[in-house]
């Protein structure tokens, strides 16, 4: 299996003003991603408001991104759904685009009462692009789905022959070790907790998907620099200066937040959409002053800088 190594990011969908999609800014957003290291889009995800999104919306999405990318460049789609039909009719719909992955993550309205169920769902999905890699996308804080994931591997490997891996999003990193390991380490496990990257760093992982990769991707490079060089005061350091920017932007609504951060930073990805809250003036000019009082801006990869937007 060719493994993703380094930095995959959880996607913005950009909006205009009127929460509509801006389907015209992808080109300068896969460029600024590009041009600052990373290594690939997961796209519709739970940072992208996917779930928020239309059925043509999505479709729309997954189209415009396989057309802007190059090859050498990761493409992964979120196609969950609580409807099963519907989660088919994505993935077949990704795989016509070419996509390099699919991800889902299981009814969260209906949940299944087995991890034998979630895992047929899985394979049913999985099935309508039989070339194409699949990730679970496991993030139990958001669909409440919590079963063990090395009983899912277990399963999952017997029924899924595309089954690439896991986009494992939760904080057990006995559970995600485990995982890794399943079966001599033949599968892709992308680990999903920005906060504790250092920690998955620690633990194995190579590849990582995350939503404040938009905004700061070379304090993560920097910070895995850091560990292979056996600097670990320095790692834990600049992993701090992470966490520290999260819980500002988490204190005015972190999507809402990071929307208008990237802003600051040249890259407009527009309103947000409700149940996320677009940030008045007086709360961004807020927003501004604490990320420049913690450091941000030291740190944030400005976009006139890299693409010359």
């Amino acid at each position: 299996m060719n493994k993703i190594d380094g930095l995959v990011v959880a996607a913005f969908t950009p909006m205009q003003e009127d929460g509509s999609i801006n389907l015209e800014m992808v080109k300068p957003l896969y460029k600024y991603y590009r041009q600052n290291g990373i290594k690939g889009v997961f796209l519709n995800g739970s940072t992208g408001e996917g779930l928020s999104l239309t059925y043509k919306e999505r479709l729309e999405l997954c189209e415009e991104w396989s057309r802007v990318v190059d090859t050498d460049f990761k493409l992964i789609v979120h196609i969950g759904s609580n409807s099963l039909n519907e989660a088919k009719e994505f993935a077949a719909h990704a795989g016509k685009n070419g996509v390099d992955g699919i991800s889902t993550i299981g009814p969260f309205y209906q949940k299944s009462s087995t991890v034998e169920i979630l895992v047929e769902i899985c394979a049913q999905v999985a099935a309508q692009v039989s070339d194409i890699p699949f990730y679970y996308y496991h993030i139990p804080v958001l669909t409440g789905i919590d079963f063990s994931m090395v009983d899912f591997m277990k399963h999952a490997s017997e029924k899924i022959p595309t089954l690439a891996g896991l986009k494992f999003t939760a904080s057990d990193l006995s559970e995600y070790n485990l995982c890794r390991v399943f079966q001599n380490g033949k599968y892709d496990m992308l680990y999903g907790n920005d906060e504790m990257y250092l920690a998955g760093l620690a633990t194995g992982a190579k590849g990582f998907i995350g939503s404040t990769y938009n905004l700061f991707p070379g304090l993560y490079q920097e910070i895995r620099e850091a560990f292979e060089n056996n600097r670990m005061d320095r790692a834990r350091e600049l992993q701090v200066k992470a966490i520290q920017f999260v819980k500002v932007l988490d204190k005015y609504n972190y999507n809402a937040a990071s929307k208008a951060a990237m802003k600051m930073i040249g890259v407009d990805c527009g309103a947000s959409r409700l149940p996320f809250q677009t940030l008045k003036d007086s709360q961004i000019s807020n927003l501004r002053k604490d990320l420049e009082e913690c450091g941000f801006f030291d740190y944030a990869l400005m976009a006139e800088r890299t693409t010359g937007r």
